[in-house]
């Protein structure tokens, strides 16, 4: 794929959207969302394949603002809302692993309409970039999952935790190691170090010396001074 395109498959429970035929609505989906940065004719191309596929039930691709993509799915996680996240990252898409998100998946119709999981396609400019360039690393990767655990005040939050744990811990085999930062929620120092790498994660706690020493900023996935 050129580099203008980005994918993402998403698992989810089709919602009460304007665009979502009503025998549909609250049924299991996989979703493709993709975006291409660049003309619309060269982006229709880009995506023929994928078209071509399958017919989709729904198809909304199309030429839209960058605020409409940005609130499209904004009902998908309205105010208020209680989450809990898992990540990882996958170096390939193997039998094995597309197993566990068949049968990890399919437990979602017993939880939150509003539960998901986003298995991010990386690749492109993103590996060819100089890793030791940035605070970003992990640019082998290919795939970075996301396994969003979300639910409103009512409901069991314990079942919705659970399956969001039982999920990373059921990829584990196929995951690098490694995690992406911001999809990270309140992790322990080891996860936080995953996410830079130890090279990476010495450099900041510098800088956290020199800048920030008391740790004012720590609202986050935190990196701790040491002095």
């Amino acid at each position: 794929m050129p580099d203008e395109l980005s994918t993402m498959v998403a698992f989810l429970t089709a919602p009460p959207e304007p665009f979502v035929p009503k025998e549909l609505v609250g049924s299991a989906m996989i979703a493709l969302a993709l975006c291409y940065a660049g003309p619309v004719e060269e982006g229709d191309q880009a995506v023929k394949p994928l078209r071509s596929f399958a017919q989709p039930a729904i198809d909304l691709l199309g030429s839209h603002p960058y605020l409409g993509l940005q609130t499209m799915f904004d009902a998908s996680a309205p105010h208020g809302i209680n989450a809990y996240w898992k990540t990882e990252y996958l170096n390939d898409l193997t039998d094995d692993a597309i197993d566990v998100f068949v049968e990890q998946t399919a437990k979602m119709k017993s939880l939150s309409p509003f539960a998901a999981v986003h298995l991010h396609h990386w690749e492109g400019a993103i590996k060819r970039a100089d890793k030791d360039a940035t605070a970003f690393a992990h640019r082998d990767a290919r795939y970075v999952m996301n396994v969003i655990g979300l639910w409103i005040e009512h409901e069991n939050a314990d079942q919705h935790i659970a399956w969001t744990r039982d999920f990373s811990k059921a990829i584990q085999p196929f995951s690098t190691g490694q995690v992406y930062l911001n999809f990270l929620g309140e992790e322990d120092e080891a996860r936080i170090k995953a996410a830079y790498g130890a090279t990476r994660y010495d450099r900041l706690v510098e800088l956290k010396n020199k800048y920030d020493p008391t740790n004012l900023f720590r609202l986050n996935q935190n990196i701790k001074p040491s002095v």
